[in-house]
Order: C-alpha cells, then structure tokens, then sequence
C-alpha cells in the first residue's frame, strides 16, 4: 500500500521534476552567453566606444535575463494561469534587479538628448562649481576651478537644481569671502573691491560684491564675476585670493 502511495506520488512529481532541469539548463545557459556577452560585444563592435558597449551589455543581459526567466517559467507551469502569476512575479523581479541600471539609462537619455548639460559648460550643482569634460556610460566629468576632478551620475543631475553659469557675456562665478568680524563692513567690502581690480580686464562686466551677513566671528561677503575666458578661471581665482590675503590675511575664500 505505502509503496504504490510512494510509487504515484513520484510518477506524479516526476514531470514537475524534469521541467525543473529544462528550466535550469536554459537558465544556465543564458547565465554562460552574459559571461561572455562583453567580450563578444567587443569582437563585433571594435570601432565602438567601451562606454558604450558596456552600456549595449548591460541591455542585453537585461533582455536576455527576461526572455530567459519567461520560458523557464513556461516550461514548469504550462497552464495560463500559473505562468501568468509567474510572469508578474519574475516580472518584478526583474525590474527591481535592474532598477539601478534602468533608472540611471533613463536619465542619461533625458540629460544627453535634451542637452541640459554640454561639454565646455560650467554648472553650479549643489553649491558646486564644475567645468563640464566628458561624458561616460553612468554619468559626468568634471573639474572645479581649483582643478580637482568630480564626477556627477546622471541621477544626481537629473535629481538636482542645476545653474549653467556659462552665458553669451561670459562664465557667472560666485566666490564667497569670509572676513573676521574683527574688520569693518565698509573697510572690508572697499578691500575686497580693490583686490577685485587685479582681475578687471578679465571679466565681462562690473563684478557684484554683496554682504550677506555675520555668523560667530566671521562676515560673509558674495563676489560675482563674469569671466570672459572660462578656461582662465582657475588662475583668475587663484590671483583673487592672492590678492585678498596680502589686504585681509585672515580672509576665507571658498569658491
């Protein structure tokens, strides 16, 4: 009696069993092909960029991975009903693997072909200047006036409050001068105002000096600028602050 109970309940399981193998033998093979998927990438499209066949890459293992979860799903459940349960689920599955990769692709299609940020301009991002260089595969290059290197994802540009700073009249920079409490308003502003001079003939129009008030021991004055050669800018701002230190040598300069 127990052995043809056991007998039936394994003849009843044996083609479950069986499906289960076809579907990891499929799985595993697809697993393989995107192993090699960069490689075999990289034979057919030489001239191509490696940004860019990263990015091919990753779409097609995303693809692959789809078509592969959906005939493994079936091929264990045959019936509408439960392949399409399955469907959701792998479904789901999927885009939250992926949901890193999708958002960040569909963020640089909106910034790249809407232009919102070009090579060559100067963008303020979170109180950041940066002088825009390149572009890869997950987001931007930059440089700030003090030449360090940044790198913004597309994300966080898409994400953010972006100021292009490069105008028809010039680059628009800010520089932000704190100066001891110790020191006059007026005598500041006027020192300030008159190491503004060294940098005249490199901007466009008048600069702007702007106290913004006092916090602790320090005062708070804004510099605006409308340099006329932005690839200048990193020196102009060095001569500035040169010039502020030998009329304020307490003097804080952030840019």
């Amino acid at each position: 009696m127990v052995r043809c109970v056991m007998s039936s309940i394994i003849e009843s399981l044996l083609p479950l069993v069986y499906r289960i193998i076809a579907a990891a033998i499929v799985i595993i093979v697809v697993w393989a092909i995107t192993r090699l998927l960069t490689k075999i990438l990289q034979l057919f499209f030489k001239t191509v960029e490696a940004e860019y066949i990263v990015r091919i890459s990753e779409l097609f293992k995303l693809l692959l991975y789809f078509v592969a979860a959906i005939i493994a799903a079936n091929i264990i459940a045959p019936e509408i009903q439960v392949f399409s349960v399955l469907l959701l689920v792998i479904g789901l599955a999927v885009v939250f693997m992926f949901y890193d990769v999708l958002r960040n692709i569909g963020a640089e299609l909106y910034v790249r072909y809407r232009n919102i940020v070009r090579r060559g301009d100067w963008i303020e991002i979170e109180g950041l200047n940066i002088h825009v260089l390149d572009f890869d595969s997950l987001g931007l290059w930059g440089e700030t006036p003090r030449s360090e290197k940044v790198f913004v994802p597309y994300v966080k540009v898409l994400n953010s409050i972006i100021t292009n700073r490069l105008t028809l009249l010039g680059l628009v920079t800010r520089v932000q001068v704190l100066v001891p409490t110790t020191y006059n308003v007026d005598n500041a502003k006027n020192a300030i105002a008159q190491a503004v001079k060294s940098i005249e003939e490199e901007l466009a129009t008048e600069p702007e000096i702007m106290y913004s008030g006092s916090s602790g021991d320090a005062s708070t004055f804004i510099v605006e600028l409308r340099v006329v050669n932005y690839r200048k800018l990193g020196k102009i701002i060095e001569t500035l602050e040169k010039e502020i230190r030998n009329l304020i040598p307490e003097a804080k300069i952030k840019t």
